[in-house]
């Protein structure tokens, strides 16, 4: 993974990508000076760059996915493969609703920017807290954004209802939500709301699972966002099926997208599932 514009014209046409052998460099070995020089290099270097960029009002889409995809390619360096399949399905369907299960800061820099070949725009559901960060509050800040306090979900549920139909109705944006809230190690069925879905059906559009496997960069103990790396493990994407929803449907449609995430990540066999 190397030129911007090159990959996402063939992610966009292909929907899938898994790293070349030639690609990957020499595994790491686990530990302080390997977790150290990516959450410095790759994840801290992203944001700053980011940031930067952001202040000189060039932070466009191109150099969001090359800030995004900086995290790809040190994945890469470290001897980790990144996989990403089935994102073939969002060719043509309009402005849709993406759920996500929600383990690491990675996926919430580097799985946006994959998004932007197949719609025109993307805003995202962010914590609030994200916003007020050095580095990730200005480059976000740039971006279409719906922060949530969360600890009113009554008005978490209008805020996202409210601007998520906006971005949806007038930009034909995507709108990824992490449904699970909190970023955890493993992933719990019946902690996954059915906020995109409201979202979804209320908008009139379809929503669209994608499981992640991002446990390369694990939660960190002094603060979350900068955490232990693992380069045993592989860094996945998949996308489900896309699914409209009505109000009849929306039940099914919420067990649906909890079962695609919850049989992906049984399938890769790297994290807890709790059913």
């Amino acid at each position: 993974m190397r030129e911007i514009k090159t990959f996402l014209k063939e992610f966009a046409e292909t929907g899938a990508y898994r790293t070349p052998p030639e690609h990957l460099g020499r595994p790491r070995k686990n530990g302080t000076l390997t977790s150290l020089t990516f959450n410095v290099r790759a994840l801290l270097g992203s944001m700053a760059r980011g940031s930067w960029l952001a202040a000189q009002g060039k932070f466009d889409d191109e150099r969001w996915a090359e800030c995004g995809f900086h995290l790809f390619w040190e994945t890469e360096r470290m001897g980790t493969e990144v996989i990403l399949e089935g994102f073939d399905k969002l060719k043509g369907i309009g402005p849709a609703v993406i759920v996500s299960n929600h383990m690491s800061l990675y996926e919430t820099f580097a799985f946006p920017p994959l998004l932007l070949g197949f719609f025109d725009d993307v805003a995202i559901v962010l914590k609030e807290s994200l916003l007020k960060l050095p580095f990730l509050g200005r480059t976000f800040g740039t971006r279409k954004t719906i922060p949530v306090g969360r600890a009113d979900p009554r008005q978490d549920l209008k805020t996202v209802l409210e601007h998520g139909e906006k971005f949806i109705r007038e930009d034909k944006a995507a709108v990824i939500l992490y449904p699970q809230g909190t970023r955890q190690p493993f992933f719990d069925c019946h902690h996954f709301n059915t906020l995109g879905v409201k979202l979804a059906q209320n908008a009139g559009v379809p929503v669209v699972p994608v499981a992640g496997q991002t446990t390369f960069l694990g939660v960190g103990k002094i603060t979350k966002d900068f955490g232990p790396v693992d380069t045993s493990v592989p860094v996945r994407f998949a996308c489900g099926p896309v699914l409209e929803v009505t109000r009849a449907t929306a039940k099914a449609v919420q067990a649906q997208c909890v079962d695609f995430i919850a049989s992906k990540l049984e399938e890769w066999g790297k994290l807890e599932v709790r059913r």
